[in-house]
């Protein structure tokens, strides 16, 4: 199977099979296997801790049935390129993320005006970032900042995209596994932020020689609705409901921007580009 295909099957296989195990979370919830598959995932999906679950279980079968152990030198770690960096580079690339969701979350909203998405799911996604208990945060915390930010990486930083600058070039490599990573999150809107937060997880995994960096940076992307609710600081467009788009200010998006263009020059600036 050629390089390219064979990337597009694994990538394709992280939603298929978080469908899977979100649908069969769902009917031991409810301990019957008389409901629909669609109440079974609503029902599943209602707990921040599944989606972790489910994550981390899609992304294991996969490593275990499809990574090519044999042909790795040193054990998994290194062969997913997880390195170690000093903990400013770690830190910045955290922050950098963090600066980097409202711009993102913008996209996601302009993406919103043409590829609607449900009030309906909407206001899921916003009751899972925005738990009101202190075991819903936990989860939210674990499935968001922990486990998604991991597997992610290591599948799509760690391995794909090493596999494929091998086979095809940097370039070729980064914008590939990028289309990847944003055509695994499925839905229309999802798909056009993902492939640009790609682009630049893949680059600063690429200059650090690191997927800890990328790790780092994707847990503070994810991080930041959490960090910052409504009841905190009410930023409109962000961490907002309603049942029209709402749009991030220009100046809060260039403040962002400049934030984390600065963090990541930083970051830039302390790492070799040794080729």
């Amino acid at each position: 199977m050629g390089g390219y295909l064979r990337a597009l099957v694994i990538a394709l296989a992280v939603p298929v099979l978080n469908h899977l195990f979100m649908g069969l979370a769902g009917f031991l919830q409810l301990r019957s296997w008389s409901a629909t598959w669609g109440e079974a995932i609503r029902t599943a999906s209602q707990a921040p801790l599944n989606y972790a679950l489910v994550q981390a279980a899609s992304v294991g079968v996969i490593f275990i049935v499809a990574f090519p152990h044999k042909r790795r030198d040193g054990g998994l770690l290194e062969s997913v390129h997880v390195r170690p960096l000093i903990g400013g580079i770690v830190a910045l690339c955290f922050i950098a993320g963090a600066f980097m969701q409202l711009p993102l979350a913008e996209v996601g909203n302009l993406a919103q005006e043409v590829w609607p998405v449900s009030f309906d799911e909407l206001a899921r996604r916003h009751r899972l970032i925005n738990p009101r208990t202190w075991w819903g945060g936990i989860s939210a915390l674990l499935a968001l900042v922990l486990v998604a930010p991991v597997t992610e990486e290591l599948l799509f930083r760690g391995w794909l995209l090493p596999d494929l600058k091998e086979q095809y070039g940097e370039t070729r490599g980064l914008l590939w596994s990028s289309a990847l990573f944003g055509l695994a999150h499925i839905e229309a809107a999802a798909v056009l932020y993902a492939a640009l937060g790609g682009l630049v997880l893949g680059a600063v995994a690429l200059r650090t020689k690191s997927t800890l960096a990328s790790i780092a940076m994707h847990a503070g992307v994810n991080a930041l609705p959490l960090l910052l609710p409504a009841t905190l600081i009410r930023v409109e467009g962000f961490n907002t409901l309603g049942q029209q788009v709402e749009h991030i200010s220009w100046w809060l998006l260039l403040l962002a921007g400049a934030g984390a263009t600065g963090a990541l020059m930083i970051v830039w600036r302390s790492t070799a580009d040794d080729g």
